[in-house]
């Protein structure tokens, strides 16, 4: 049950990092483009967070793993 809450965590974070990245797309094309490049800013140092912290949460935890063998 665990690994299925987490792997709905995780769809759940990239659904959101999808609809980050297309309403930027919305903003630059539609409105203004500043507004644009600022939301594209945002978007990618969202995703470069989201895919540091798995990382990290996963070298921990194969750490952990290795501590117990």
């Amino acid at each position: 049950m665990r690994r299925l809450l987490r792997i709905a965590a995780h769809v759940a974070v990239i659904a959101l990092l999808y609809l980050m990245f297309s309403f930027s797309l919305f903003l630059g094309l539609q409105v203004n483009t500043t507004y644009g490049n600022i939301g594209m800013v945002v978007s990618i140092g969202a995703v470069i967070a989201y895919v540091l912290v798995v990382r990290r949460r996963r070298s921990l935890r194969m750490a952990m793993e290795d501590e117990d063998r």
